[in-house]
């Protein structure tokens, strides 16, 4: 189902479950005058009708991630939207990752080959428009709070690739580190990340808080506990120990682009 809207896309499951707008209502527990309301747009309903919604309708989720996307108001699909809202509550982000350049710091033919690997039953549109929303954040996140940056990843993740991507990719973080406010730590051929499973990340938060997320092929997944920071903060002191400084780095940065 194309998805034009919540509002468009609730009123034509509706008519194709051959259901009034009173019989719906009766089936997830409200009023006719209620789902009239969220199918003219005049009033939005909340996360609890739209799961009825989405249930008695067979939406496979559709009503649901409409319903998001809405009421956040953002263009960005819902597995990307915690991630960001860390990135701009925090002062410093320490990425550590076992394969690739950490989404942030991509490049956008570097984040088209790693996207449509992820997605691959996506269309190429959607695609488009994933890779824009990627690589336009490290400037936004510039312009709204500039935390520091630090990330680990193997040098392979960028000599893995094509070289005409190698290269936009390494001028790229290049170009990123003169900020000041990014150093890279690229892990040398033959050394590994022991304990690093997935990409991960650990936000040091205004105000003081700290708290940690993983990337996996569902999508993000936070870690609130204290326990979890010492123990990531543990994994990720080791990988930084296992990478090269960062001027030592950007040397190789620099012979690669």
């Amino acid at each position: 189902m194309k998805a034009n809207g919540l509002k468009e896309n609730l009123a034509k499951l509706r008519e194709l479950a051959g259901l009034t707008q009173k019989q719906l209502a009766t089936r997830v527990g409200a009023s006719a005058s209620s789902v009239s309301r969220w199918e003219s747009g005049t009033v939005a309903p909340k996360r609890g009708d739209v799961e009825r919604l989405d249930e008695t309708l067979n939406a496979g989720g559709q009503l649901m991630r409409e319903w998001e996307r809405e009421a956040s108001g953002s263009q960005l699909p819902p597995w990307m939207r915690d991630t960001v809202r860390l990135e701009q509550e925090a002062t410093s982000i320490d990425y550590v990752s076992p394969v690739l350049v950490p989404g942030l710091l991509q490049s956008p033919s570097y984040s088209a080959i790693v996207i449509a690997g992820a997605q691959p039953i996506t269309d190429q549109g959607t695609i488009d428009r994933l890779v824009r929303l990627r690589c336009r954040r490290y400037a936004e996140l510039r312009n709204y709070n500039n935390p520091r940056v630090s990330a680990v990843f193997p040098h392979t993740a960028l000599t893995a690739f094509p070289e005409c991507v190698r290269k936009e990719q390494t001028g790229q973080l290049v170009e990123m580190c003169e900020s000041g406010r990014l150093s890279v730590h690229l892990v040398p051929e033959g050394a590994f990340l022991w304990g690093v499973t997935s990409p991960m990340a650990l936000y040091r938060l205004r105000g003081g808080g700290v708290t940690a997320s993983s990337d996996h092929m569902s999508g993000n997944f936070l870690h609130g506990g204290a326990d979890d920071w010492e123990r990531l903060g543990e994994v990720a002191k080791h990988a930084f120990a296992a990478a090269l400084p960062s001027d030592q780095s950007r040397k190789l940065l620099e012979d690669l682009t």
